[in-house]
């Protein structure tokens, strides 16, 4: 009997110690713990990257077996540094990493998040001359640098219009709040900018958004992306984010009140503003991750156009739907 008992004293004990740390099956694997991927974005403060928010504060990562912790870099070339370095797993981040990976960073794209920019907008003063699309021609924006998305944004519209590209003088004048600060003192006419900042802007009664870029479909704006580790060492992972994430996405899609709960601790933005960005940018987000491949040709010519690449690789495997749901 006092076998008996000792024996079921042992059992009850390795069930406590399952039950407080992980307990570890034959073949090695853990038993109820959560994948750790670390996943990283260019600025932590987007709605865009803010459905990495959703996914781990309504439990949709977990759901899946995954414990993902959300790194956010100061701009894409610090993060490509963090992809480089392996600080990272996965990123979600924008299309110039695209060109990265053309240069040797090595990842691929392994789902599209969303295609139209329809986060980035034209912004003016409000006491400015400008209220039309046509009173830009022949004036200058100002971008980032020259070559970011708010420079090929410039670019682009001038050569929709038919302007040409000197159409517009685009000027280099850094990150937002440098661009705001020049658009208010009258350096330049308009800015390129994301459509939150446009938002608070027009709240305080500064500036205003022109036009935003949604009506550029054949595109691609914001993508996730997957080290090339991994890829090759936990393929399973990378599918498990994936429909995790396509998963996150339909509960924004149902959800608004709990998304703008659950993102305003990195967004900051006020309840009013944050109603309006989600409204808009919610519905751009892709359901599917496929790529365009038309829509692939535009995004890297951009980068020759841009500088960024001198021509387009044609051997290279920039991306893969390998691990789409």
């Amino acid at each position: 009997m006092f076998a008996r008992l000792r024996h079921g004293a042992s059992q009850a004990a390795l069930l406590a110690g399952c039950a407080i740390s992980v307990c570890v099956l034959d073949d090695g694997r853990s038993a109820w713990a959560a994948d750790q991927v670390r996943v990283g974005t260019p600025e932590g403060t987007a709605f865009m990257f803010a459905v990495i928010d959703v996914g781990i504060g309504a439990g949709i990562f977990a759901k899946h077996d995954l414990s993902v912790e959300k790194i956010n870099f100061a701009g894409g070339g610090k993060l490509q540094e963090g992809v480089t370095s392996g600080a990272v797993d996965m990123t979600v981040s924008g299309n110039t990493d695209l060109a990265f990976v053309a240069k040797g960073v090595p990842a691929k794209g392994v789902a599209v998040t969303t295609a139209a920019p329809v986060e980035m907008s034209i912004i003016v003063r409000t006491d400015g001359e400008i209220t039309t699309v046509a009173d830009l021609k022949g004036k200058t924006i100002g971008v980032t640098s020259p070559t970011s998305l708010t420079s090929w944004l410039a670019l682009s519209l001038a050569r929709r219009e038919g302007w040409g590209p000197e159409g517009v003088r685009r000027a280099y004048i850094g990150g937002m709040s440098s661009e705001v600060a020049g658009l208010l003192v009258k350096n330049v006419d308009a800015i390129v900018g994301p459509v939150e900042g446009a938002y608070i802007l027009e709240a305080k009664g500064q500036a205003k958004p022109l036009i935003t870029f949604g009506d550029m479909k054949n595109f691609i704006t914001h993508i996730i992306f997957a080290s090339d580790a991994m890829i090759k060492d936990h393929p399973d992972q990378v599918r498990r984010f994936l429909a995790a994430w396509f998963d996150t996405v339909r509960y924004m899609i149902a959800n608004k009140e709990e998304t703008i709960r659950l993102t305003e601790p990195a967004t900051k933005l006020p309840p009013d503003i944050a109603s309006k960005v989600y409204d808009l940018e919610t519905p751009a987000l892709s359901l599917t991750g496929r790529f365009d491949p038309e829509a692939v040709d535009v995004v890297m010519q951009s980068f020759v156009d841009l500088g960024v690449l001198e021509s387009i690789p044609k051997d290279k495997v920039l991306y893969t739907e390998a691990f789409l749901p």
